[in-house]
């Protein structure tokens, strides 16, 4: 059966030995991923990924640039809904005699007072 190399983390027992933080160990496959998942280990055959450069990008017009950057960002504008319409619709209900959840939104309310009404 294939083992992994394993580097303990934190001092722990596998098998019959008591292992402190930096040793290096092997264990069978189940084992390491079980104590790679329980932070005791991390796997020392895994390569350590080095940073990677990142390119650098050369505007001939920076101004221009950063104006259609700023102009792709932006979220389209999203009016948020009036609390005065459903201040309203929340007094049209408790006049009809609905007993109004404060989590319901616009469309419930709407629903309710229709029903009501019907």
């Amino acid at each position: 059966m294939k083992m992994r190399s394993l580097t303990a983390i934190k001092p722990h027992k596998y098998g019959t030995r008591h292992l402190t933080a930096g040793e290096e160990y092997e264990a069978d496959p189940r084992h390491a991923v079980a104590l790679v998942a329980g932070k005791k280990a991390r796997f020392a055959d895994k390569p350590a990924r080095a940073p990677q450069a990142k390119a650098e990008v050369v505007a001939e017009e920076p101004a221009a640039a950063t104006a259609q950057v700023h102009a792709e960002l932006e979220p389209p504008s999203i009016e948020p809904e009036p609390t005065s319409n459903i201040d309203s619709l929340r007094m049209e209900a408790t006049q009809l005699g609905i007993d109004v959840d404060g989590r319901w939104g616009v469309a419930r309310l709407a629903y309710e007072i229709q029903r009501a009404k019907s």
